[in-house]
C-alpha cells in the first residue's frame, strides 16, 4: 500500500526530504544526513534488565525521519537510521561480550509489532534495524519475541500509563535462553516501558544481560 502510494505522488511532486521536508533526490537528503553525523549520541540509561543505548537523539532532524520509517512506509529512512545505530553502537555492543567460544554470542531481537499494525504498515521497522545491527555484528537474530495482543497507541501517555497499558503484552515462543546476552532492538525509545515489558518477557525465559538498542531515545527522566 505505501509502495503504490509513494509512486503516485512521486509521479504528481518532487520527492521531499524526510527529515526537513525539502525537495530531495533521495528519502533523505545529504544535509540531513550530515547533521545526524554531528548530534551526539545520548547517555545510555541504566535499567533493572540491564542497559539501554541509542545512537541518535530524538530530535529534528532524527524526529521526522523515523515518524516517516515509522508510519508513511519509507524504508529508505529506515535504512538509514539502521546504518548509523550500526555505525555507532555495534563496536560497544561487541567489545561486551565473552569470546564465542565461551558462549558469548549475543542473541539480537527486534520488538515485535502486533499482527494489526504489521499488516498496516507492511513491515516492521525495528526488525529491519535488528537485522542490520546482526548482520554487521555477525550475531544470531531471532523473531521468537510475540506481541500477544495489539495494545493502545502510547503517544501522549507517561511512563506509568505505557507501562500498564504493555503489561502481558510480549511472549517468548522460542527454546529458553538460559543466561544468554540479548540485544533487544527497537526503532525509538522515549519513557523505556517497551523495551521493559518485552525484556520481562526474556528474562521469564532466562535471558542473562539484556542490552536495549535503539536508533534513538529522549533524554531522561521519564515518570
Amino acid at each position: 500500500m505505501f509502495t503504490l502510494m509513494q509512486a503516485l505522488l512521486d509521479a504528481l511532486a518532487p520527492r521531499r526530504c524526510a527529515g526537513c521536508g525539502m525537495p530531495a533526490e533521495g528519502s533523505v537528503c545529504e544535509a540531513c544526513v550530515e547533521l545526524c553525523h554531528l548530534l551526539a549520541p545520548p547517555r545510555s540509561r541504566t535499567t533493572g534488565y540491564g542497559a539501554c543505548h541509542a545512537a541518535l537523539p530524538f530530535e529534528p532532524p532524527v524526529r521526522a525521519i523515523v515518524h516517516h520509517a515509522k508510519y508513511r512506509g519509507h524504508r529508505a529512512a529506515a535504512a538509514l537510521l539502521g546504518a548509523l545505530l550500526v555505525e555507532r553502537l555495534w563496536t560497544m555492543l561487541s567489545a561486551g561480550l565473552s569470546p564465542p567460544a565461551c558462549g558469548g554470542a549475543a542473541l539480537v531481537v527486534p520488538v515485535p509489532l502486533g499482527p494489526r499494525r504489521a499488516r498496516a504498515r507492511g513491515y516492521n521497522q525495528a526488525a529491519l534495524l535488528a537485522v542490520a545491527l546482526a548482520r554487521q555484528a555477525r550475531q544470531p537474530l531471532s523473531d521468537h519475541a510475540v506481541r500477544r495482543r495489539d495494545t493502545a497507541p502510547q503517544v501522549g501517555h507517561d511512563g506509568a500509563q505505557r507501562r500498564a497499558n504493555l503489561a502481558g503484552a510480549f511472549a517468548w515462543r522460542g527454546a529458553p535462553l538460559a543466561g544468554r546476552p540479548v540485544w533487544l532492538v527497537d526503532d525509538v525509545v522515549t519513557t523505556g516501558a517497551t523495551m521493559e515489558a518485552v525484556a520481562t518477557a526474556l528474562q521469564q525465559a532466562g535471558a542473562g544481560r539484556i542490552e536495549g538498542v535503539a536508533a534513538a531515545m529522549v533524554p531522561a527522566p521519564w515518570g
